[in-house]
């Protein structure tokens, strides 16, 4: 039960993006958004470790209940400072597209993809660290430092990629971050170390991490959350099926095949979004 509320609390990020991109102009709703994610890609990072301390020092009683009492606290500080964006702001009934069309789903795909690229790794990291010949101890520990530098390297990059879609034609940025993501996730297969293969993940993460909040920026006139909420749904199928498309492919295959199968993903995913998106009336 616990579980199920926590996840619904989750889906309050929908909220947030919706919040930030009806009170952002349109120069640095990128910028902005961009900033938003990192801030919750920075709560995943430092939550376990604090996590872990909490239930150290005060047991497991005690973290649950200070984890309690700071989501409370949050809430109640948005409920009094979190204002409501001007009511002339929304779009008319009337003037409203439909909130799923075609565009919107090949959107939807490559942000799960590009979740999916960020998400898969962790789950089978370990095993490709045997896989360089490192012993399971170390290979646990060197897991747990490589994950957080390139979630790192992913807030870097994706305030550079926003702040740089201030300038820039949103749609052929998303691509070519994209199709530049998705070939460092075929170079991975051909990595013939672990300095290499970190090197790589970590220039990879840099460019995936930032699809997410520049593809919710170009959608960010519908200010009802219709089209924002379906898409951020992408990000969270793509945080439960990372994991799992990363054990069940390497259970039947090797991991070669697996960072191929990934990357399979993405490109069909980026070649879809620039057929779709990449014509003279959306290039801006």
């Amino acid at each position: 039960m616990l579980s199920i509320v926590q996840g619904i609390l989750g889906g309050i990020s929908t909220v947030g993006l919706i919040i930030v991109s009806s009170s952002s102009s349109s120069e640095w709703v990128s910028r902005d958004i961009g900033l938003f994610q990192n801030a919750m890609t920075l709560g995943q990072l430092i939550g376990p470790p604090i996590g872990a301390l909490a239930a150290t020092t005060l047991g497991y009683r005690g973290a649950f209940i200070t984890a309690s009492a700071l989501v409370f606290i949050t809430l109640i500080f948005c409920f009094f400072y979190v204002k409501e964006f001007p009511s002339e702001l929304r779009v008319p009934t009337g003037m409203k597209r439909p909130a799923i069309n075609q565009k919107t789903l090949i959107a939807w795909g490559l942000c799960f993809s590009a979740t999916v690229q960020l998400m898969f790794l962790p789950s089978v990291l370990p095993n490709v660290f045997r896989g360089f010949h490192m012993n399971e101890s170390m290979a646990i520990k060197s897991a747990g430092l490589v994950v957080m530098l390139y979630t790192a390297t992913a807030i870097t990059g994706t305030f550079l990629l926003c702040r740089l879609a201030a300038r820039v034609k949103i749609h052929r940025l998303i691509i070519k971050v994209g199709i530049l993501g998705t070939i460092m996730q075929v170079l991975l297969s051909v990595c013939p170390g672990i300095t290499s293969f970190v090197a790589i993940r970590m220039l990879q993460t840099a460019m995936i991490a930032a699809i997410m909040p520049l593809v919710f920026s170009s959608f960010s006139s519908d200010m009802d959350g219709r089209v924002l909420g379906f898409l951020n749904s992408g990000r969270f199928a793509g945080n439960a099926m990372g994991p799992m498309i990363g054990t069940f492919v390497l259970a039947f295959s090797n991991f070669n095949w697996l960072y191929l199968s990934i990357a399979s993903l993405g490109l069909v995913a980026v070649v879809s979004y620039a057929f779709s998106f990449a014509g003279p009336s959306n290039a801006g």
